[in-house]
């Protein structure tokens, strides 16, 4: 029964080197880093570490690559095409076995009767005939033996409703595999439908690959380039998360972005969780600028992609103080963010708001004079 753990292929998968079966080594949060290893030397030749090892992780999506490519409507009609032709030439085999049992049947039959056609004096005619028959008896049960184990082997029929559901799969199997509800138990199982072993060879030239030789159930050898990274490598953050850190960060705070990488189901190049702090590394490690945090940025007068205003730039829109903004925002008469401590602060100034501030001004006269910062606090609060 496949277990409930990161690798796609254990059990699976051999040393090209020595043909020992490769283990799988855990490691990382919650075991998240699954390394093929062949334990060769340190159990047969006594000298201690690993022959070799190898990151599980791409050689499980090249795997999983292939088979859901092979699994194509094409390739499927295709199988079914040529199934067809089995099933003809398995119903021209079984006819032929009819024939070979009714003549075995027929000999034992006639051996039969001439044994009781003899005379009792005649023992010496009677044994040779005796032993004729049993020697008819002895090939009519190694034909009915024959007979039983083709069966077996022989490829069953398939209905025209099964074919249709076969068919259906190319277009299913892909939203299934990735679906948040299936296992990785259940996808090592449909996995090993497929794949009857993967055999992996080391190649140290520069970049370091693994090639690898996928013999699948159909006795067909698929050869397999997947790169090895150092371990360097392998711990650095994805591009693909660097990418989306950058696209985010000129409109989400640190920590909408890590909730939304969480639930995209993305890691850290160390196959943890994402957290604000760790938001924040990535942008500092790769230079993205966060235009939300920085005050001079919020002493513009633009607004936001979001639509949202700085404390400057509502205060001319509404011809009143920087204080009467901060005295607004406090007493909850504007939506406002503040991103980090500190931080600049960001109005939401929706319609309803602005005709709310509006008759606030015709209620209680303000001094409409738009005040620049007097002190240090001042600013930072912009």
């Amino acid at each position: 029964m496949p277990q409930q753990d990161a690798a796609l292929l254990p059990g699976l998968v051999l040393c090209g080197r020595c043909g020992r079966r490769m283990t799988v080594r855990y490691s990382g949060t919650g075991g998240r880093h699954a390394v093929c290893q062949c334990a060769r030397r340190h159990l047969h030749d006594g000298q201690g570490g690993m022959c070799w090892t190898v990151p599980a992780g791409p050689l499980d999506a090249s795997v999983e690559a292939h088979g859901l490519a092979a699994l194509t409507q094409d390739n499927l009609e295709l199988a079914l095409a040529v199934l067809t032709h089995m099933e003809e030439d398995a119903h021209g085999l079984d006819r032929h076995w009819h024939v070979q049992l009714e003549r075995a049947r027929y000999a034992v039959q006639r051996a039969e009767r001439q044994y009781d056609a003899v005379e009792p004096e005649h023992r010496l005619v009677a044994r040779t005939l005796e032993r004729h028959w049993n020697e008819q008896l002895q090939h009519l049960h190694e034909v009915e033996r024959a007979y039983a184990e083709a069966r077996q082997t022989q490829r069953l029929a398939v209905s025209p409703e099964a074919r249709t559901q076969i068919l259906q799969l190319a277009a299913h199997l892909p939203a299934v595999w990735s679906a948040a509800t299936t296992t990785q138990a259940e996808r090592k199982r449909l996995l090993g439908l497929l794949v009857k072993q993967v055999a992996l060879t080391p190649v140290d030239t520069a970049p370091r690959q693994t090639q690898g030789q996928g013999l699948w159930h159909t006795d067909v050898v698929t050869t397999l380039t997947v790169p090895r990274p150092s371990r360097r490598e392998r711990t650095r953050t994805p591009s693909d998360v660097v990418s989306t850190v950058a696209t985010l960060a000129a409109t989400h705070t640190d920590a909408a972005i890590a909730a939304l990488r969480n639930t995209r189901g993305l890691r850290s190049g160390k196959g943890r969780s994402f957290t604000p702090a760790a938001v924040v590394w990535v942008r500092r490690k790769y230079g993205i600028a966060k235009p939300l945090m920085d005050t001079r940025h919020a002493a513009r007068l633009e607004a936001r992609p979001d639509g949202r205003c700085s404390t400057r730039a509502l205060a001319i829109q509404m011809g009143v103080s920087l204080h009467t903004i901060h005295d607004w925002r406090k007493r909850g008469m504007i939506p406002a963010i503040q991103e980090t401590p500190g931080g600049p602060w960001w109005h939401d100034v929706t319609p309803a708001v602005l005709e709310s501030l509006q008759k606030q001004m015709r209620q209680v006269p303000i001094n409409t004079a738009a005040q620049e910062p007097e002190s240090f606090e001042e600013k930072s609060a912009l």
